[in-house]
């Protein structure tokens, strides 16, 4: 609303986005306060329409943000069967109450991020990558055979020996598997084939010692891959194998530095028929505890 040059009060409306011009020469004072009136009127119904309508839109938003957010009942961890976990993710106190009900077993991917483990003679193949892929496949099978199994890492990361013990105890696993390659001193590429380690200690368990375990784990590896027997082998120096108060052992599925074996390795068949061996071993194992 305002007056131009000649005296003629003009005021502006805004309804239905139309522009309503009205004029009016020497317009009485009580007709311009009527339609001052109503303009302001109709503006401030425009603006408390406008704001109901936002807090509404507001609303609606918020309702739709808080679903998308919300979590998935039932989604296991990394998209595996719910018998198969990675123990950095999992509840310890929870996975306790399960221990009482069925066994548990914990596999353990040896080595891992900066810790390479040893390697192939040109150094392009390194124990942290092959212990993963045979740990992975081994998930499928036993979850497959409906066994409880957690696993000390399912990626490239570093996971301490102290760790890897501490988890298992704190789950009360019924075994502890650890899966590792071998390689000879430089220069030796004969040595080939599969061995088995494991501690003089006593374990918790009277039916199962670890060279018991270690045996049985030897003998369906090489039942199923047909790879060299090598035996079964003491020893009291690594730390896994010592601190361990479950069944535990170490299995060295192959030699990196023998050509035959490390072909082996390489080959999806041959880490299947390892995970596999791996698998027959536990579940015999599992058997006699």
């Amino acid at each position: 609303m305002f007056e131009n040059d000649l005296g003629i009060v003009e005021i502006v409306i805004l309804g239905n986005r139309n522009f309503r011009k009205v004029q009016s020469e020497k317009m009485e004072l009580k007709e311009w306060r009527r339609l001052a009136v109503q303009s302001v009127s109709l503006l401030l119904a425009v603006f408390v329409c406008c704001v109901c309508f936002g807090e509404q839109i507001q609303e609606s938003t918020e309702h739709v943000v808080h679903a998308e957010a919300a979590p998935q009942v039932g989604t296991d961890i990394g998209g595996a069967d719910k018998n198969q976990e990675v123990l950095p993710e999992i509840d310890i106190n929870e996975a306790g109450q399960d221990a009482a009900e069925e066994k548990i077993v914990v596999i353990d991917a040896g080595h891992g991020g900066m810790d390479e483990g040893t390697s192939s003679r040109n150094q392009k193949h390194y124990e942290k990558e092959y212990t993963l892929l045979i740990a992975k496949r081994l998930q499928k099978l036993m979850g497959e055979r409906g066994i409880r199994a957690y696993y000390t890492r399912m990626d490239d990361s570093l996971v301490t020996k102290k760790e890897r013990v501490k988890q298992a105890k704190k789950l009360e696993a019924d075994l502890l598997i650890s899966i590792h390659c071998n390689a000879s001193s430089i220069g030796d590429t004969t040595a080939n084939g599969m061995e088995t380690l494991y501690s003089a200690r006593k374990t918790d368990n009277a039916s199962m010692t670890n060279k018991k375990l270690a045996q049985i784990m030897l003998d369906e590896m090489v039942k199923e891959t047909g790879l060299r027997k090598r035996g079964v082998i003491k020893r009291d120096g690594l730390y896994v194998l010592n601190h361990a108060d479950m069944p535990a052992v170490i299995l060295e599925v192959g030699y990196m530095s023998n050509n035959k074996d490390l072909n082996y390795l390489r080959k999806a068949g041959g880490q299947q028929k390892i995970a596999q061996g791996i698998c027959n071993g536990i579940v015999k194992a599992l058997e006699e505890l």
